[in-house]
């Protein structure tokens, strides 16, 4: 397994087929669903994917938005793949979560939370306004996590990472 870290459109572009079909399976499940329409929006809305490869295959990707440092804003694994891409996922989100951002919910938070560490870099919630600078509401969970409308869906959320408060 080969992990890369792509800052170019020119590199993405060689991953973009494997990399839209991951976060379209991923997301096709989620409530809100992708957050991107196509593949060329994908490209250009981000500036930072990390991409295992295994046999010239991406089975683990993570997408970045610079926003207060690194925002993870998806993410996503080859189901076929089992626990190779599952072990790979999770390998890249531990290295990013000292240097990067991301709001979960769902399955997203669990998995983060199971399998990746994420409780040791929770972020309070009264810092998610001036981080995601869109309106938020008090969640009745507890005070780390907030309510926010998401592609006209109302969720609750949480933030971990290490985002830069400038």
């Amino acid at each position: 397994m080969k992990t890369m870290t792509l800052t170019t459109k020119e590199t993405m572009l060689r991953h973009i087929k494997d990399v839209w079909l991951l976060l379209a399976e991923a997301y096709s499940k989620v409530e809100g669903g992708l957050h991107y329409a196509s593949p060329a929006h994908l490209l250009n809305e981000t500036c930072r994917w990390r991409v295992v490869v295994h046999y010239g295959k991406v089975i683990a990707v993570t997408i970045f938005r610079a926003k207060k440092g690194w925002k993870l804003v998806a993410m996503a694994r080859c189901f076929q793949s089992g626990s190779r891409a599952r072990y790979a996922l999770c390998r890249l989100i531990k290295a990013d979560l000292p240097r990067s951002w991301m709001e979960l919910s769902g399955k997203a938070e669990s998995f983060v939370f199971t399998q990746c560490g994420g409780q040791s870099f929770i972020i309070h919630g009264s810092l998610a306004h001036d981080l995601l600078d869109k309106i938020i509401y008090p969640s009745a969970l507890d005070s780390f996590h907030y309510r926010r409308e998401i592609a006209g869906i109302v969720k609750d959320k949480i933030l971990v990472g290490t985002p830069l408060m400038a």
